[in-house]
C-alpha cells in the first residue's frame, strides 16, 4: 500500500545508507516456510549468442543446487559456480535455433525459445537498481512500494504476453552480496518470464556490496557469482583459453590475490553485443578500463554498422564517476567516446543509452531527440528526485521505436500498481496499457541509416 503523503519519506543520496546487517523476518519466514511458485520449474537463463557468432546463437543456461544429467538437452558446460555463490550449479550449451519458435525438451520440460526475425520489432522492459531487503544496503522503499510482491507479480503478468521478448537489469542487482536475495526472487518468476532473453548488467553493488572499493572485502561478489548466475555469452567467450563451451574468464580468482579494495574481475566477461530483432544492445561494466574494452567497442561497433539495426543501446550502470567506476567509464561518457569512433560515429543519434545508479527515473540525455534514459528508481531513494518505482517497456514493432515509461509508484501520483497490474491482465500486455505511461521516445525505423 502508498503511505498517505502526509509520511515523511527517507531520501539519500547515490551514497546510499548502510544495512541493517540480518535479513527481515518476512523474508527468514519465507525461507522457513519453502514457498515458492513452482519447486518443479527449470530456474532457466536465455541469453543471446554474441554478436559475431551469427543471429541464430543462443545460450541456454539452467542454474540447480546440483550437478544433474539431461539427457535430452547437451548441456556442453556443467560445473559448481566457482569462487562466491558455489551452493549454485550451472549447466549451459550455445545453441543454434531458428526465427520463430523453438521448442526445448530440457529435464522432461517443453521450453519454448522465440527467436525474433532479424530485423522484425521486438518488446522488452528495463529496470536498474532494484531491492526489497535492506540486509546490506537500506532498501528505502521496499515496504512502502511492496516491491518484492509488486514487482514479481508484475513481471509474471508482463510476460505472460506472448509478444514480449526480453527482460534487462542494469546493475545493482538486488544488493545482494551472497546470492540469497537473486534466488529468492528468481526462485518466483514464471517459466514464462525466464524462457525470454536476459541481459543483466554489472554495478558497483554487485562487486562491492557496500558500494565503493573503499570498503570492499573478502566477503564480497565482485561480479563472480552474478557472471554465472545470469550467464550471458560474453566477449570472454571468443578470447582463448575460453571457447563457446568453457564461456567464462575465471583467471583473476580474488581468494589469491585478496586485493578487495579493487575489481577482481575481468570486463570481457560483462561485454555483450548483440542484435535481437531490429534492436542491437551493447553492455558493459565500467569497472573495466577504456583501453581495455576499446577493441571489443570497436569491434561491436564494426558489428552494428554491418547489420544495421534501428536502433542500438547502449547499456550500463553509472551514469558518473567514482564508486568503483573507471576513469571514463561512466555510460554517458562511453556514449560520448563511441561516437567519436569512426565506425560508431555512423551510428549518430541511433545510439542511445539507458543505466541507473542514480535511484531516479527520467530522460536523461535529449538534444535533437532523446538519447540517454536513466531508470534507477526501484526501490531505492535518491535525493536528486521524488520517490519513483517504476520501469522502461520498449516496443520496436509498427516501424516504430518507442520507450514507454511506466511509474508504477511514486512519491506525487502515489501507487498507480493495481491500476497498471489490471490492465496488463484484462488487455493482454503492456503494448494496450500505454495510458498508464510517458513516452520518453517514439521515432519511426530507418533502414540502411548506419553506412559510412
Amino acid at each position: 500500500m502508498w503511505l498517505a503523503s502526509s509520511v515523511l519519506l527517507p531520501l539519500t543520496a547515490v551514497a546510499v545508507e548502510p544495512g541493517i546487517g540480518y535479513f527481515e523476518p518476512w523474508l527468514e519466514q519465507l525461507w522457513s516456510s519453502g514457498r515458492r511458485l513452482n519447486t518443479k520449474a527449470l530456474d532457466l537463463r536465455v541469453s543471446k549468442g554474441l554478436g559475431l557468432k551469427g543471429y541464430n546463437k543462443v545460450r541456454v543456461s539452467v542454474i540447480a543446487p546440483e550437478l544433474r544429467s539431461f539427457e535430452d538437452f547437451n548441456f556442453t558446460y556443467r560445473e559448481q559456480f566457482r569462487y562466491r555463490w558455489t551452493e549454485h550449479f550451472l549447466h549451459s550449451a550455445l545453441i543454434d535455433v531458428k526465427p520463430g519458435a523453438n521448442l526445448l525438451q530440457i529435464g522432461g520440460q517443453d521450453v519454448e525459445v522465440r527467436l525474433p526475425a532479424e530485423d522484425a520489432g521486438i518488446r522488452a522492459v528495463f529496470w536498474s537498481d532494484p531491492c526489497f531487503s535492506s540486509k546490506w544496503i537500506g532498501c528505502a522503499y521496499a515496504e512502502v512500494f511492496n516491491t518484492f510482491e509488486n514487482s514479481i507479480a508484475m513481471l509474471n503478468a508482463v510476460f505472460s504476453d506472448p509478444s514480449m521478448d526480453m527482460f534487462s537489469i542494469l546493475g545493482d542487482n538486488f544488493y545482494d552480496q551472497t546470492g540469497e536475495l537473486a534466488t529468492t526472487f528468481f526462485d518466483r518468476l514464471s517459466p514464462d518470464v525466464k524462457r525470454r532473453f536476459m541481459l543483466v548488467a554489472n554495478g558497483n553493488h554487485d562487486i562491492w556490496v557496500c558500494g565503493n572499493p573503499g570498503c570492499g572485502d573478502e566477503n564480497d561478489n565482485f561480479g563472480i557469482g552474478q557472471m554465472q548466475y545470469y550467464a550471458a555469452d560474453s566477449v570472454a567467450s571468443r578470447i582463448p583459453p575460453q571457447d563457446d563451451v568453457n564461456f567464462m574468464d575465471f583467471s583473476v580468482d580474488p581468494d589469491v590475490r585478496k586485493a578487495w579494495t579493487s575489481f577482481q574481475n575481468v570486463g570481457t566477461n560483462f561485454l555483450v553485443y548483440h542484435k535481437l530483432g531490429n534492436i542491437g544492445f551493447l553492455a558493459f561494466t565500467g569497472a573495466a578500463l577504456f583501453t581495455d574494452m576499446l577493441p571489443y567497442f570497436t569491434e561491436a561497433c564494426d558489428y552494428f554498422v554491418e547489420t544495421q539495426p534501428a536502433v542500438v543501446f547502449l547499456l550500463g550502470h553509472w551514469n558518473g564517476g567514482g564508486l568503483g567506476c573507471a576513469l571514463g567509464m561512466s555510460v554517458p561518457k562511453v556514449h560520448q567516446e563511441l561516437l567519436a569512433l569512426t565506425s560508431c560515429k555512423a551510428l549518430g543519434n541511433r545510439l542511445k543509452y539507458m543505466d541507473g545508479h542514480e535511484h531516479c527515473n527520467y530522460v536523461q540525455a535529449n538534444a535533437t531527440e532523446p538519447v540517454g534514459f536513466m531508470i534507477g528508481a526501484h526501490g531505492m531513494s535518491d535525493s536528486a528526485c521524488e520517490a519513483q518505482y517504476g520501469f522502461l517497456f520498449l516496443d520496436s514493432t509498427s516501424a516504430r521505436v518507442r520507450l514507454h515509461y511506466f511509474e508504477v509508484a511514486s512519491e506525487s501520483k502515489g501507487s498507480r500498481f493495481e491500476e497498471i497490474f489490471t490492465c496488463i491482465l484484462q488487455k493482454g500486455g503492456l503494448a494496450a496499457c500505454t495510458k498508464f505511461a510517458q513516452t520518453w521516445l517514439d521515432v519511426p525505423v530507418q533502414p540502411g541509416v548506419f553506412a559510412v
